[in-house]
């Protein structure tokens, strides 16, 4: 039986599956986990599609050295699910690199038992913000 405790399980793992993949530069996995018609949106604002997203790490213009979810908040709505929460990175872009301390907000779609990412988004905390 597949309950809510256990989509939400699967569903973290999933997203620990695409910080792997991010930080091992997985292009294969980050295929599978990703859906699509992917929209991706940095912290930057800049907004990518699968293609974009994939071609800027193949091509070296986007590495991710570092990434750990602080915390996660999941609704589950059927087969969908949105997921809010804390995210700390460090990134390499264009060969500089930046320490990032970021909210985030995904959306998950659930397809043959398998959780894939349709959405990303993701805005910098300002260092005044004290608390979340």
């Amino acid at each position: 039986m597949n309950t809510q405790a256990d989509a939400k399980r699967r569903l973290l793992e999933a997203d620990d599956e695409r910080c792997r993949a991010l930080l091992a530069h997985d292009l294969d996995a980050l295929d599978r986990i990703l859906t699509d018609d992917v929209v991706y949106t940095h912290s930057s604002a800049s907004v990518d599609t699968k293609e974009a997203f994939l071609r800027s790490m193949r091509e070296g213009r986007l590495r991710y050295l570092a990434a750990q979810r602080k915390s996660a908040d999941i609704r589950l709505y059927g087969q969908v699910a949105v997921m809010h929460g804390h995210v700390i990175m460090q990134v390499e872009v264009h060969g500089n690199k930046k320490d990032l301390n970021n909210l985030f907000q995904s959306v998950w779609i659930e397809r043959e038992g398998r959780w894939q990412m349709a959405s990303w988004a993701s805005t910098v905390i300002p260092p005044e913000t004290k608390t979340l």
